[in-house]
């Protein structure tokens, strides 16, 4: 398939391929399977012993370094008998190695400024197993020796102690219990019936927990020798590091690990191909909606044709096929009489078995209690791609979108971030992704996507749905009104499907002008320099304000804010289903005579976003862009201000599909503790959870009429952008998109007069409780203690530190001694306006058994904080506060947020933020806890599974 897909390229595209630099061309060879020279910038070795390691340099963020560990070891590995270990052993990673006994793993990352989940994680899947540690501040070589260290211990020098085994089964379990909800349930279930005769059917990662209740000690050390070696283990360090020295450090720590002799082979386990179709049809209920999923398998390019040029146009035709199709599927879930809520298709691994098949994977969402013409529909348009093929104007727009991406990605190259390097180094371990240079990739980019012909395109298209090797999986719930369907039923309703006569798709264009009359500009009548934030501001005719700040943090970004005062908290009560649905009708806004369909339409291939959020007491919008697709985004953000609207049409289906898509939802026992949170803590009805009812009330007239009083005074409004903005250029575009919008600065909103109390929650100290009926019986819990103070940016640090310190105190109890809950977090917070603005929450499933003992616990904690905060608790809280706000002020989204941030109070929180926080004491916390204790607005919420 792939060499007749090649004889179809044209010359030219050959030629481009030919003269990439530093491919090498052997005489005779089929130029699209010559290798691509590898990025040049990364250093790839192997050790004598079989382990592999990946070295950058990379200064973005500086000062920092990520340290990785990739094993090509997964839960396909595990016998029968061991289902689970393979994940257990993940976890066994973090409770004490030779070089770090016990948790002073955790605790030394934590005292550099690594925390635990946010940069110390892992993950288990089905064939690889990935440790990380993130972000770490590198200053000290002894610190990336450590790090190195513990890269080490996880490859071969994990203590596994039995008591330390014991406490982990607590965790897990709790872990399953959190996992193991309607949608999981169903899946290990049906997975046999999509795996048949495979070991893929059986193994999902969290495993079985009579398995992990049970296993003796021996039988995981007995995997980790096994599984745990270097020819399987890739070791990957990017950062502000020395490569060769982190090179001679990895030789002389890990070329001393032994290679077992005999080792298993590692063999990736083999999914046959079938004739027909593969039917996996479950039902829960607590499965929230009614899904199917229809997939093309196929087998996977081989992984030495993967760094060719061939693996690389296989790429770009599956992006256009899914992005062409997707985008006649959205235009579809836009009518009123949708026959689905929403449906999405594209190429990836088949399921679980990504290692060894890929699929064409068409997924579908009904919007009421049937799935069969939901799943016709979406078989419908594929054979309608595949009979018809896509039209020259689909593909023009999505190739120009594909290109205008890739540009930016390439322009961007120079700041590129640590992670980004390192998920590529992870994939090309673990999957042979290749690694060419961006500076080849960009090349190999524009070659590919002004030389491939649609017809090439459609021929692909016509092969991918085929008769043989499918499989259609249903997941629904279980509730009155829904009938599950059976095989024969779906068989039936496909081949119906296959017996019709499918039009060709014709694409439709609005050819009339975005902004139907050209805006007469303003001016802009003042200019200062603000040396706070480094800006450029301007006073326009019309009253509004513009900020600029100009950086290089990014060669191609520039990013976007609009801030007011002054929301609709004075609307009546009679608008409230309106209010209540608005944050979701919004993003499906049309703009003047162009519905949303027509944007994305219009927008392709320009780099541009813009969304809107409207509020009680604030309105904003916010964007990204380009410096060459900036005047795109004014002349959205002029219509958006103009004429917001909705079609009849398109409104009345997004309340189709987001009503249906709810109603099943409302049963679930998260929808039900939400729904229970927001009833008790608020008296508004604004403040209460979407539902279909109010879903079904909204009014799209009304949904109109606010966003207009939003946006109907530009001199209520402040603009800002920041990064590679140029102010002389930019300056003609906000007179001619800013200024030129209706303005009065003698009615603008300059403040909130007054908050209504009823729109915020209510304190008090009090507990309530509620039961939902479960299958999986687990407690439910939120803890919320609020209160008044001073907004400052030490009281907003002290905020967060506070929630960082109950979360380890939590950790270490609840999860790790307790073995109550699998996760476990406080945050804390301090906003910028509003009543009772300081919180401390905590949400967390846990054991039910345990409930009382951990409530007891946790808020002892509360109280006990007043009293007795460590320097050695406050410390790591601090570190990683002075890590985060060193590397945010080489980044624009945290200079935009500061800038606007102090739009809503005047308070800076950005500026000297590393001297606020060193200048934090143990005693500072105590006097916090001490202040928002004292107010006795501690509220704890419950649900219980009903008995």
């Amino acid at each position: 398939m792939i060499k007749a897909t090649f004889r179809l390229l044209s010359a030219a595209l050959v030629m481009v391929f030919m003269a990439l630099p530093g491919v090498i061309r052997a005489q005779d060879q089929n130029p699209m399977l010559q290798p691509l020279p590898v990025d040049t910038a990364v250093r790839i070795g192997k050790l004598p012993n079989g382990l592999t390691y990946y070295i950058r340099h990379n200064e973005y963020p500086k000062g920092q370094a990520d340290f990785y560990i990739a094993q090509n070891v997964g839960s396909i590995l595990e016998e029968d008998s061991q289902s689970g270990l393979a994940h257990f052993l993940e976890h066994m990673c973090f409770n004490g190695t030779t070089n770090f006994p016990g948790n002073l793993l955790r605790d030394w990352l934590e005292s550099i400024g690594v925390k635990f989940g946010a940069n110390l994680n892992a993950y288990t899947g089905v064939d690889e197993t990935v440790y990380n540690i993130s972000n770490v501040p590198v200053a000290r070589e002894s610190v990336q020796d450590s790090c190195l260290l513990i890269l080490h211990d996880w490859a071969n020098d994990l203590t596994l102690a039995p008591e330390e085994i014991d406490k982990e089964r607590g965790v897990i379990h709790e872990e399953w219990r959190r996992s193991m909800q309607g949608q999981m349930r169903i899946l290990e279930k049906i997975l046999p019936d999509l795996y048949p005769d495979s070991k893929y059917g059986h193994r999902l990662p969290i495993g079985k927990m009579e398995i992990v209740d049970n296993f003796p000690y021996q039988a995981l050390r007995d995997y980790y020798e096994k599984w745990y070696r270097p020819d399987q283990q890739a070791v990957i360090v990017v950062g502000d590091i020395d490569v060769d020295r982190i090179e001679g450090k990895i030789k002389e720590m890990f070329s001393s690990i032994e290679m077992p002799e005999n080792a298993a082979e590692r063999v990736y386990t083999p999914v046959p191909d079938h004739k027909g179709t593969l039917y996996g049809i479950g039902s829960d209920p607590e499965q929230k909606n009614l899904v199917a999923q229809m997939m093309f398998i196929f087998d996977p390019i081989p992984a030495e044709i993967k760094n060719t040029p061939a693996y690389f146009v296989n790429g770009y035709i599956q992006t256009m096929i899914s992005s062409m199709i997707n985008n006649r599927l959205n235009e579809i879930s836009s009518r009123p009489d949708s026959p689905f809520a929403g449906a999405g298709v594209d190429f990836g691994g088949y399921f679980l078995s990504s290692k060894v098949k890929d699929a064409m994977s068409g997924s579908v969402a009904s919007k009421n209690n049937d799935i069969i013409v939901p799943l016709q529909a979406l078989y419908r348009e594929l054979l309608r791609a595949q009979r018809g093929g896509f039209t020259q104007s689909e593909y023009d727009r999505a190739r120009s979108e594909y290109l205008s991406s890739f540009e930016r990605i390439y322009n961007n190259r120079a700041t590129r971030q640590t992670g980004s390097f390192v998920s590529e180094y992870v994939k090309n371990f673990t999957d042979k992704e290749p690694l060419p240079s961006i500076e080849t990739e960009w090349a190999l980019a524009q070659g590919i996507a002004n030389n491939v012909p649609l017809d090439l395109i459609n021929r692909k298209m016509a092969e991918a749905v085929t008769p043989d090797n499918r499989a259609v999986m249903v997941l629904m719930p279980e509730a009155e009104g829904i009938s599950l369907p059976t095989k024969e039923m779906i068989a039936e309703a496909l081949a119906a499907v296959d017996a019709e006569t499918i039009e060709a798709f014709v694409d439709e264009v609005n050819s009339e002008p975005l902004i139907p009359t050209a805006p007469v500009a303003g001016t802009v009548v003042a200019t200062t320099e603000n040396p706070q934030f480094g800006t450029i501001d301007w006073t326009l005719s019309n009253g509004a304000k513009v900020i600029v700040k100009p950086t290089k943090f990014k060669e191609d970004e520039i990013i976007f804010s609009a801030y007011a005062k002054g929301g609709y908290s004075d609307f009546s009560d009679d608008y409230t289903n309106t209010i209540l649905f608005l944050s979701t009708a919004l993003p499906a806004r049309g703009l003047g005579s162009y519905t949303n369909t027509d944007l994305s339409k219009y927008t392709a291939g320009k780099q541009v976003a813009l969304n809107c959020g409207f509020g009680n007491y604030s309105r904003s919008f916010s964007g990204s862009t380009t410096p060459k697709d900036i005047e795109t985004l004014m002349e959205l953000l002029y219509m958006n201000f103009k004429d917001i609207e909705f079609t009849a049409d398109e409104f009345a289906a997004l309340q189709t599909a987001y009503s249906g898509f709810l109603a099943n939802q409302e049963k679930s026992p998260e929808y039900i503790f939400q729904k229970n949170i927001l009833a008790t803590l608020y008296d508004s009805p604004r403040a209460q959870m979407l539902n279909s009812e109010v879903i079904n009330k909204a009014s799209r007239e009304q949904t109109i009429e606010i966003a207009h009083a939003m946006t109907a005074n530009a001199a209520d409004w402040t603009f800002v952008f920041v990064g590679n903005v140029n102010p002389e250029t930019l300056k003609p575009l906000v007179e001619k998109y800013i200024a030129s919008l209706p303005g009065d600065p003698k009615t603008a909103v300059k403040k909130v007069e007054k908050y209504n109390p009823v729109l915020f929650m209510k304190g008090g100290d009090k507990t309530d409780s509620f039961t939902a009926e479960m299958s999986t019986p687990q407690t439910q819990v939120a803890i919320i203690e609020s209160g008044d103070m001073e907004y400052t940016p030490k009281n907003a640090m002290l905020a967060s530190i506070a929630g960082q310190i109950l979360t380890n105190r939590l950790i270490k109890t609840v999860r790790e001694e307790m073995g109550a809950v699998y996760s476990i977090s406080a945050s804390g917070s301090l906003e910028r306006s509003g009543l009772n603005p300081v919180s401390i929450v905590s949400q967390f499933p846990m054991k039910p058994e345990m409930k009382d003992e951990v409530l007891s616990f946790i808020k002892g904690q509360f109280k006990e904080m007043e009293s007795n905060v460590t320097a050695a608790e406050l410390n790591p809280a601090k570190e990683y506060m002075v890590k985060a706000f060193t590397a945010n002020k080489e980044l624009n989204g945290p200079w935009l947020s500061a800038i606007v941030g102090t739009l809503s109070n005047g308070v800076d929180t950005f500026n000297g933020n590393v001297d606020t926080v060193s200048s934090i004491t143990p005693q500072d916390v105590m006097d916090f806890m001490k202040a928002i204790n004292a107010q006795g607005n501690y509220r704890v919420l419950i649900l219980d599974p009903a008995k």
